[in-house]
């Protein structure tokens, strides 16, 4: 319980303090000498008898503590947690079907279970990255992920959802078969879509996020298409973090946009390997957090009319007290 007229005591403890120096220092009406003799035999006068300025105290002191204003402060906290928007963006070229572990024998396509026509090479760079993604969707559960693929175009598969059930099963579809037409590493476009999509969202206005976030696997040089350094100088400006993970990338390759990620807020990762695609994802997944907002309503619950009660109890009482012969006050 709090109270929110604490003002008042500056004029409260005053008069009370001049109530008690004049009620000391009245005259007894009791003054003859002969009560004095009287008193041992009187003996003290019991409490109960001081009922009625007992009550009348209590009285006064409720309705001076319902003067303060006492309210019982109800407090209403809301959390709500302000996710990230995640683009992953998968290079779909042909050399992305090539062994993880470079000098190992490419293992033959096997077919799908449940999926008929659908072939796939374990081991290979494609089936590593799709992987270690579903892994990592599978740990931003209050995240929207979405997809985006390219090769000479790019194309947005998904967009930002929470229901990740069914991204994973987009992550599992999607392979260099899904654009066997085309062949080239257009990075600047799978960028570029990345970029239109957070606008749209944006602009559409319907989902609170506290950041966007691009994942962009690649195991080649770009060489078609928009220039992915001007890409990601767009993305900067929009304040998207970029994260670039080369699969078993070669020497040199994407040299400028290596080092073009930091100045978004990313990284680049090295990944030769599936446990370097572990490490790569683990990192981010501790990099970028999700933020929790904590909206607090404080309700004031006015006491007041129960003192108030109290002190017309107390009042009530006194009244009852002068029908019993014993409480009149006959000084």
């Amino acid at each position: 319980m709090t109270f929110q007229n604490l003002s008042w005591l500056y004029y409260i403890v005053p008069i009370l303090v001049a109530f008690i120096v004049i009620s000391f220092f009245r005259r007894n009406y009791w003054g003859h000498s002969l009560v004095e003799q009287l008193l041992p035999r009187l003996g003290r006068i019991s409490l109960v008898f001081r009922l009625p300025t007992i009550l009348e105290s209590l009285a006064v002191g409720f309705l001076l503590v319902a003067l303060l204003g006492p309210v019982y402060p109800f407090v209403l906290q809301r959390i709500e947690r302000g996710g990230l928007q995640i683009m992953i963006v998968f290079d779909l070229s042909q050399s992305m079907e090539e062994n993880m572990l470079k000098g190992s024998p490419m293992p033959q396509p096997q077919a799908v279970a449940n999926r008929p026509g659908l072939m796939v090479r374990p081991g290979s760079k494609m089936e590593a990255v799709k992987l270690s993604a579903i892994e990592f969707v599978k740990k931003r559960p209050g995240d929207a992920i979405g997809l985006v693929v390219f090769s000479n175009n790019s194309y947005l598969v998904s967009p930002a959802t929470f229901d990740h059930e069914s991204l994973s099963e987009y992550l599992a579809m999607v392979s260099t078969q899904t654009l066997i037409n085309e062949g080239f590493t257009a990075i600047g476009e799978g960028i570029y879509m990345a970029t239109e999509f957070f606008k749209y969202s944006k602009r559409k206005g319907d989902r609170r996020t506290k950041g966007q976030v691009i994942i962009l696997f690649s195991d080649g040089d770009y060489n078609y298409g928009r220039d992915p350094m001007k890409e990601l100088e767009r993305a900067r400006y929009d304040g998207t973090r970029v994260y670039f993970i080369g699969v078993a990338l070669e020497q040199g390759a994407s040299q400028q946009i290596r080092e073009g990620v930091p100045s978004t807020g990313g990284k680049y990762f090295d990944a030769a390997n599936p446990t370097h695609l572990e490490e790569a994802f683990y990192e981010i997944n501790q990099l970028e957090k999700g933020r929790f907002y904590a909206t607090e309503l404080i309700n004031h619950q006015p006491a007041y009319y129960l003192f108030a009660m109290l002190a017309f109890v107390c009042l009530a009482l006194r009244m009852a007290l002068n029908a019993i012969p014993n409480f009149v006050n006959l000084s």
